[in-house]
């Protein structure tokens, strides 16, 4: 095309193609490249409004602050700038998305000094600047403003007036009197309006209908939001009655707010959840990856597998493939299931299998939910006391910790299974090179609580060690299994060592906490650490009461 510009409608769509050019390169986050095609098109005289529209938004995307700076005087010195509405509200939400707020005011004030800020635009980018920065009364200065020039707001003006001003209470007339002018100019009001204002989504609703625009779907979808947001799980059920009333069909998005929330609700049968999924599918919907999970995730209220992997079945059937937090939900499906036995470990082996030939790569919650189930078939050591091990050299301690993770046994020394099993997973997260597959602080509990308790004291401090480099902060279970572990076998010392460790990390303590080590105090003859420790826990009554509370509250409703 370059060789034919001679004609003029070669020439004339020349530049369009490369501008279509520079936004692809951008898009594929080539900014690099991108610059290349603009610079041979201002070589050749070919640069439009457009060609420096596209680069601007390619900086926004891709560049920095500094570069947005220094394209728009390179271009005013070359006297390539073009004075256009366009350019100018262009970089202002350009330097905004870089938090440039004096940037955003030079460029706007320099086009009302051009005269160029005589549409609705330039006032709706200024106004989302403020808007972003949480400044309501420049926001507010800027919709006045806009009105004495004669510009009308439209729909998006106000959106950004009610977004900003409706964190205040005081600027509710100001959002009442706005309200009023919508409805006289019959200006789409949607739903979000009236929630900024406090409405009732119900309420809302109705008053929409009363109006001549039409509800829309979009409409119901935003009030059911706002319920399940809030857990006002019945007043949801009861919008979805007010759109069959009123004959709005509900999408798969009504659909799969509905079910996602409900399935989460531990009050709401599973049955309720699969019953809406039916009415859906009647509805000729066409449920996603995001619905499925849900429904998964809902098969853990009856501890339903065989429910679970036939929707796994079903989703592949609608040639949807399942994604990680599919498979995370079926493993929690078996997690869920009372009495775990090898059978469940066996089960999750397989859901792993399928998940690995389906190219779905694993995360940290994968292997976690797959080390819970390991922990729970773990059976407590019985209690014998371990001599403490020999000061070794900085060789020796790395030979040491190398060996216990290169499955190097010790003929002298029985491991159970369940053990070596969750050695073997805590070794394929700690190797692994992905960073989603790293062991976090609930790895690190699970597999010290377990250690501890199997009395694999040696693994459970290295695996604590882990964590400590790692800069992990641990909850209180996890560092008082640790210290019982110790004492147990003898270690007191090393057990309070985990107490001094617990208060470097502010950690606070608990009853069970307290009573490890105040048992430690009395092995070791610490009197006046354990006069001490009763002080503080005295002085801690009220939070522990309100521990153990909790507790007792939680164990009543798992009863129930």
């Amino acid at each position: 095309m370059s060789t034919r510009k001679d004609e003029p409608d070669i020439k004339e769509a020349f530049s369009v193609c490369c501008n279509y050019l520079i936004r692809a390169y951008v898009q594929h986050g080539d900014l690099k490249t991108a610059r290349l095609v603009f610079d041979k098109m201002a070589m050749v005289g070919d640069l439009n409004e457009h060609s420096l529209s596209q680069m601007i938004s390619g900086i926004r995307q891709l560049g920095s602050r500094t570069e947005i700076y220094e394209f728009q005087k390179s271009m005013e010195r070359q006297g390539l700038w073009v004075d256009s509405s366009l350019l100018y509200t262009n970089l202002i939400y350009a330097l905004r998305d870089f938090g440039d707020v004096p940037g955003c005011r030079h460029f706007f004030q320099e086009m009302r000094s051009k005269n160029l800020a005589t549409t609705e635009h330039p006032y709706r980018a200024i106004m989302s600047v403020y808007t972003k920065a949480n400044l309501p009364d420049v926001v507010l200065k800027y919709f006045n403003e806009m009105k004495k020039a004669g510009i009308q707001p439209t729909v998006g003006v106000y959106g950004l007036l009610f977004q900003s001003l409706s964190q205040d209470r005081k600027y509710m007339p100001v959002l009442q009197e706005g309200l009023q002018d919508m409805k006289t100019r019959e200006l789409g009001i949607h739903m979000a309006f009236f929630l900024l204002m406090d409405w009732d989504p119900l309420d809302a609703l109705q008053e929409m209908s009363n109006s001549s625009r039409p509800v829309t779907v979009r409409d119901c979808n935003a009030g059911l939001w706002h319920y399940i947001k809030n857990n006002q799980f019945s007043d949801a059920l009861n919008v979805m009655k007010w759109m069959n009333q009123h004959k709005i069909k509900m999408d798969t998005y009504s659909y799969g707010i509905m079910i996602d929330a409900l399935a989460k609700d531990p009050d709401t049968s599973s049955k309720l959840v699969f019953d809406l999924y039916e009415d859906m599918k009647r509805h000729m919907l066409v449920p996603d990856q995001v619905l499925f999970t849900s429904l998964i995730s809902n098969c853990c209220k009856d501890q339903d597998l065989d429910k679970a992997l036939s929707l796994l079945q079903e989703m592949q059937s609608y040639e949807l493939k399942p994604n990680i937090f599919t498979f995370n939900s079926i493993l929690n499906v078996v997690s869920s299931m009372a009495n775990t036995s090898s059978i469940d470990i066996e089960r999750a082996s397989v859901i792993w299998a399928q998940m690995t030939e389906l190219g779905v790569q694993p995360d940290t919650r994968t292997c976690n939910i797959y080390l819970s189930l390991i922990a729970r078939l773990i059976k407590p050591a019985p209690v014998h006391h371990e001599a403490a091990p020999p000061k070794l050299s900085t060789d020796e301690r790395y030979i040491q910790k190398t060996a216990l993770w290169d499955e190097i046994e010790d003929s002298n020394h029985h491991v159970p299974q369940t053990v070596k099993e969750m050695q073997r997973m805590y070794r394929y997260m700690r190797r692994h090179k992905l960073e989603s597959m790293q062991p976090d602080f609930v790895t690190y509990s699970i597999v010290i609580s377990a250690m501890s308790t199997a009395g694999e004291v040696r693994s459970a401090m290295q695996v604590y060690d882990d964590a400590k480099i790692s800069r992990v902060k641990l909850p209180v279970p996890a560092y008082n299994n640790m210290m019982m572990a110790l004492q147990r076998c003898g270690r007191v010392s090393e057990s309070m060592g985990i107490w001094h460790d617990m208060k470097l990390k502010g950690v606070l303590p608990n009853n069970t906490t307290y009573s490890i080590v105040l048992e430690n105090c009395e092995q070791l003859g610490l009197v006046d650490s354990i006069e001490n420790i009763r002080r503080q826990r005295k002085l801690d009554f009220d939070r522990l009461q309100d521990l153990e509370m909790r507790k007792l509250e939680k164990s009543f409703s798992k009863r129930e």
